[in-house]
């Protein structure tokens, strides 16, 4: 068992929440989203997922983040709250632009891996912003 199934299920073979609410029933809206394969119910159908354990912060995980909604803000996922493809590329620069910046104040504190994976995050990112800028001129000129 990980170290995150413990912290998640106390280091329990199996749920005793799962045997006694639902007999063993095993779908994706009652697992506990850890990947320890137990299925807590105490959130109900439709409503929000229940506050499950984290990973330790990282600056990795940072990054992550930051490029996740510098995406967002490019059109490259659909924005959470419309479902639509949306541009805000003042956001997107401001995004890229804070990864930079961590690059930039992390030098000499970073290990080897962190530093391969904020670069690359950077540099996937200014392509995708070059892309995102040309499929905005391509949508507006066609309409």
């Amino acid at each position: 068992m990980s170290e995150e199934e413990k912290k998640c299920c106390g280091g329990q073979d199996q749920c005793d929440e799962q045997k006694e609410c639902c007999g063993g029933r095993h779908d994706e809206e009652h697992s506990c989203g850890c990947g320890c394969g137990h299925h807590h119910h105490d959130a109900g159908e439709g409503s929000a997922p229940r506050d499950v354990p984290l990973p330790p912060p990282s600056l990795v995980t940072l990054a992550s983040s930051i490029a996740t909604q510098a995406m967002v803000s490019m059109g490259v996922f659909p924005n959470p709250a419309t479902g639509k493809s949306e541009f805000y590329f003042n956001q997107a620069s401001h995004l890229i632009d804070t990864i930079d910046l961590l690059i930039k104040k992390t030098e000499g504190n970073r290990t080897d891996e962190e530093t391969r994976t904020l670069t690359g995050v950077l540099s996937e990112l200014q392509m995708l912003f070059v892309a995102a800028q040309n499929e905005k001129n391509r949508r507006d000129s066609e309409s």
